[in-house]
């Protein structure tokens, strides 16, 4: 008897220290789930993407500096330079991927905070390192080569970007002549681009010259070196939307054909087994068709816009269908949308570039578009290349 009337005492102790365990638990976890754990998560997040936003900066301020001063080509530099460099390179393309990673991550909030609080911590540990190496490159530049020189290579770097890009004025206007300007107003406006950062190289390495410090000097030669990168990106836009453009004008014809072949069979399936199907398939099909005709009606003009409106049909066929179409059906239609996907992909992410947006939601975006695109030319099947070409797609034109 003295057993059990010590037992039923104790026993519901423990009982009382197991519901005070469970009711400290529950209200953790709800804290660390709460809307306020939701907002120091999302400004944890804003945190480390404005700390990525300094360190792409000056990543690309360094790299800049390495080829400003000739340490890039000269066999002098030293390999500890050069290491220092890479590593920078390496931790903003990570970073990129760790945020963007970040972004889309389901953890509960309090992890999310704390790991972005992690990111943030390391990207300022990296932003010290590329100041460090700044500095180091300074010393080494002054050591090594004459302002001199370094106008002079920067001036060459001038030359030969002109002269491997060539003028982009007939590429402009062979496609002024035979296309609506939808389909040549990235490319103009790459090529006004390209001729404003010209200019402004120009000017930096008159002012160059004509500079006595050595600090004014290769502070413009910096600005040259900058502005010329420029220029080559803008006239490597103009070249890419000339390129696409023709190969639109090409394909455009093919592609409408084959789409509405394979938008008629599509609509058979929807037809035949509705249930299969997502709801009003049918309807949406014919839908897609009528989408078509417009841009076979426009293709001559528009050739581009009828290549991405049969990548756009291409895909709601496949959404309205699902797994309706059997697996060697569903493998044929991705072989046949990948090539204009991925053409949509690329003139996308060109165009994104030649904007330049310089907000971490825009380089976010096209970075993930080059990381996706990557992805759907690695890819031994067809359906994962394509559905990396289409995120690819989207991140790039936002749509």
């Amino acid at each position: 008897m003295s057993d059990v009337a010590w037992a039923v005492p104790t026993a519901l102790a423990l009982v009382g220290a197991l519901l005070v365990t469970l009711v400290i638990v529950l209200v953790v976890r709800s804290r660390r789930r709460s809307p306020r754990a939701e907002a120091a998560a999302d400004a944890a997040r804003v945190a480390a993407a404005e700390a990525l936003l300094r360190l792409d900066d000056a990543a690309t301020d360094l790299d800049l500096a390495f080829e400003a001063s000739e340490a890039l080509t000269d066999s002098d530099s030293t390999s500890s330079l050069r290491r220092a460099r890479a590593a920078a390179l390496r931790a903003r393309d990570r970073g990129f991927a760790e945020l963007a990673a970040l972004s889309v991550s389901t953890a509960i909030p309090a992890r999310r905070r704390i790991a972005a609080e992690a990111l943030s911590a390391r990207f300022e540990t990296r932003l010290d390192n590329i100041a460090q190496t700044r500095i180091d490159l300074a010393d080494w530049a002054q050591a090594h080569g004459t302002p001199a020189g370094r106008i002079s290579a920067a001036r060459a770097r001038r030359d030969e970007t002109v002269r491997t890009a060539g003028d982009p004025a007939p590429l402009i206007a062979t496609l002024r002549a035979r296309f609506a300007e939808d389909d040549w107003t990235n490319a103009a406006d790459a090529a006004d681009a390209a001729a404003a950062a010209l200019a402004e190289a120009d000017a930096a390495l008159d002012a160059a010259e004509s500079a006595t410090a050595i600090s004014e000097i290769d502070r413009q030669v910096h600005r040259a070196t900058d502005a010329v990168r420029r220029t080559a990106r803008h006239l490597r836009a103009v070249e890419d939307a000339h390129r696409i453009a023709l190969q639109a004008a090409d394909n455009a014809g093919a592609e409408l054909a084959a789409a509405r072949d394979e938008l008629v069979a599509a609509l058979e399936i929807a037809e035949a087994r509705p249930a299969e199907c997502t709801p009003e398939a049918a309807e949406r099909l014919r839908a897609a068709m009528r989408d078509l005709d417009v841009a076979a009606d426009e293709a001559d003009r528009r050739p581009h816009t009828a290549i991405e409106t049969v990548a756009r049909v291409r895909e709601r066929r496949d959404e309205l269908l699902g797994d309706a179409p059997s697996p060697r059906r569903r493998l044929e239609a991705a072989r046949a949308a990948l090539p204009g996907t991925l053409a949509c992909a690329r003139a996308a992410l060109a165009a994104a570039e030649a904007r330049d947006d310089r907000s971490i939601e825009a380089r976010l975006r096209r970075d993930s578009a080059r990381r996706e695109l990557a992805a759907a030319r690695a890819a031994t099947d067809a359906s994962v290349a394509l559905a990396n070409a289409r995120a690819a797609w989207r991140a790039a034109s936002t749509r």
